[in-house]
């Protein structure tokens, strides 16, 4: 299955694109397009992962519903969904 991946911030300077198409197994869920999104652009992968964890730090979001209302990271995804995630802002 084909899945949207939008990159904002950090990761859009890192991967140097603004969005790709990853291509899943059907079935797959959030850290795992996230894994794979690493392993295909390795320079997001320090942003994305420390000691092969997913930081904690990333707020993930499938078609703009943050996954921590659903099944977090192990939220199933479906044909044509878009992923994407941030880090928190703050300012003052």
């Amino acid at each position: 299955m084909r899945i949207e991946v939008r990159l904002f911030g950090e990761f859009r300077e890192a991967a140097g694109k603004t969005a790709l198409v990853l291509e899943l197994p059907p079935g797959a869920y959030c850290e795992q397009a996230l894994q794979e999104l690493a392993r295909l652009e390795p320079k997001l992968a320090p942003l994305l992962f420390r000691n092969g964890v997913l930081r904690d730090h990333l707020h993930v979001f499938v078609n703009g519903e943050n996954v921590n209302h659903r099944e977090g990271v192990h939220t199933k995804l479906s044909p044509g969904d878009v992923l994407t995630f941030f880090i928190p802002l703050s300012g003052g």
